[in-house]
């Protein structure tokens, strides 16, 4: 779990890991999770309750309701990351649900309203020979658009072929391509205070645009430099944080979630 304070700066997380038992339980008929006083459940009529909150600083209870069908990347439900067959997922996105509750922040409760993205994927591997690490984004667009991409980097610096962008419309169709069809670039540089791993700063998306001829630039950039995750249990540190996201002339035009893995260390041993 994680939580930003915007104004502030003010960055917190959390992470465990309990085995099902007395600390962590999992339903096999529906969805229903929950590790500690953290969970998440199916509680109905198309609506999930997800109840959380960061050691003693916030908790909150959110009703998440999607706003657009359940969306399947990949080929016959299949998401390669490299061309090793090992390396690939089963990844399945809520692009955008609508959120409602109540945060407790020390004597302060408050209603909170806003929009989530929802991720679920089911792994073989994460990596395959030559891969160093990943850059993710998932963009919410002010328009009803949405865009997924990441991009597998190579020990070389340069983009495998098996990274993707998916665009998502209005009516929730998606539409997908390959590394030919966007553009990953970087500005700047922030380093960690804590593990000294340098980060991309900006990340400058290009892509076609949806059903047009012509590129689309998306800026994306952190509400705050320092979102970098520790790790659990003293395992390598990532970046994973909120973004706002502005067009190629600077007016911002959509909300993203960023996640940059590879840069505190590998991820595994080179195969």
């Amino acid at each position: 779990m994680a939580w930003l304070d915007v104004g502030t700066g003010t960055f917190r997380h959390e992470e465990r890991l309990n085995r099902r038992g007395w600390d962590a339980d999992a339903d096999t008929r529906r969805l229903a999770v929950r590790n500690g006083n953290w969970s998440l459940r199916d509680v109905g009529n198309d609506t999930f309750e997800l109840r959380g909150g960061v050691q003693a600083d916030v908790a909150w209870t959110l009703t998440l309701t999607p706003k657009k069908p359940l969306v399947i990347f990949g080929t016959n439900g299949v998401s390669r990351k490299a061309a090793e067959p090992w390396a690939a997922s089963h990844y399945l996105t809520f692009p955008r649900l609508a959120v409602d509750g109540q945060m407790q922040r020390g004597p302060i409760a408050q209603t909170v309203q806003g929009e989530a993205w929802m991720d679920h994927e089911l792994s073989s591997s994460q990596l395959g020979r030559g891969q160093v690490g990943w850059d993710w984004a998932s963009v919410q667009l002010h328009d009803g658009r949405e865009l997924m991409a990441y991009r597998m980097r190579r020990e070389d610096g340069t983009t495998d072929p098996f990274s993707t962008v998916a665009w998502i419309d209005q009516e929730g169709r998606v539409r997908q391509f390959g590394p030919d069809h966007f553009t990953w670039k970087t500005e700047g540089v922030w380093k960690s205070p804590r593990s000294g791993a340098q980060y991309p700063a900006v990340v400058v998306l290009g892509t076609s645009k949806w059903g047009a001829s012509g590129a689309e630039v998306l800026r994306i950039e952190p509400l705050s430099a320092d979102q970098e995750l520790s790790g659990l249990g003293g395992s390598i540190p990532y970046w994973e944080g909120a973004c706002r996201v502005l067009d190629s002339q600077g007016k911002v035009v959509g909300n993203a979630f960023l996640e940059m893995t590879g840069y505190a260390g590998l991820l595994h041993k080179t195969l």
